[in-house]
């Protein structure tokens, strides 16, 4: 995640508290699955600001939504159709199939409560980098798509509460293995590292690992995705960092437990098998 303004830095807990609080009225509801269990290991911060004078002004282009594939890629994750439901007001919605360049990340319908604000988010440029996070909240062990889901919907009210469009990360990866889409990197650039977040994707562990340790699972499913978005995108292991690796940016993140398994990744140049 980004850094808190300058007048918050002092205070992390107290601006991701008041972050999620917003967010849970910007949806509408309040998400009390973790309640009030929040620390800021990954400290962000809410700001537009471009580290970059190469891209445009504030006046962007709209943003075409991505053409309809009827035919998803081998290996996409589907979320099968629903049916309407009165009682909370959910729409039918048929089979959506995530194709992006991860196709085995579960899409963001299978666990997003609202949609995102693009009039919050910038457009994504060709990707240059990877940056790898931990949520840096309280440890979690969760291996249920259930624990997951809520674990995901906290941080994006989080982040909503911050001002943001969506959550900040392009994906996520949970303890069991599996890997979800969070913010669309077809379209939108990420909220992840203070005045670095041009062109540079955003993959989270859940998970605190200053206090506790990455499962093997987890490893193994981080290392997965890197190493498709760098064939993907023609990325070198050098040009794949952790929060902490940013000059300027630094925090804990993304825990010397973490920080450990990358260098060990990155030094075999995140090798494995490709979707």
């Amino acid at each position: 995640m980004e850094h808190e303004p300058a007048s918050q830095v002092g205070d992390p807990v107290r601006a991701l508290d008041e972050g999620v609080r917003r967010g849970a009225a910007v949806a509408r509801r309040t998400f009390v699955l973790f309640g009030a269990l929040l620390a800021a290991g990954c400290a962000a911060s809410a700001t537009r600001k471009v580290a970059s004078s190469r891209l445009p002004g504030p006046a962007w282009p709209e943003i075409p939504d991505p053409p309809s594939d009827p035919a998803p890629p081998p290996g996409a994750v589907c979320a099968p159709a629903q049916p309407a439901n009165a009682a909370t007001g959910t729409p039918a919605r048929g089979e959506v199939c995530y194709g992006g360049p991860v196709p085995f990340a579960r899409p963001r319908s299978m666990w997003a409560r609202g949609f995102p604000d693009r009039t919050q988010m910038d457009p994504m440029l060709p990707p240059r980098y990877i940056t790898i996070h931990h949520d840096g909240m309280t440890p979690f062990y969760g291996l249920t798509d259930v624990e997951t889901r809520g674990r995901l919907e906290l941080i994006r009210n989080g982040h909503r509460g911050k001002g943001w469009g969506d959550i900040g990360y392009h994906y996520v990866v949970d303890r069991a293995g599996h890997v979800w889409q969070g913010r669309d990197l077809l379209r939108y650039q990420g909220a992840h590292v203070k005045d670095r977040n041009e062109r540079n994707i955003g993959v989270m562990c859940l998970g605190n690992f200053v206090e506790q340790r990455p499962s093997e699972a987890q490893v193994e499913a981080l290392n997965r995705t890197v190493a498709q978005l760098c064939a993907h995108y023609r990325i070198g292991a050098k040009d794949v960092y952790t929060h902490r690796e940013w000059k300027g940016a630094q925090t804990a993140c993304p825990g010397d437990n973490l920080q450990v398994k990358v260098r060990l990744l990155r030094k075999g140049g995140f090798k494995a098998e490709l979707a």
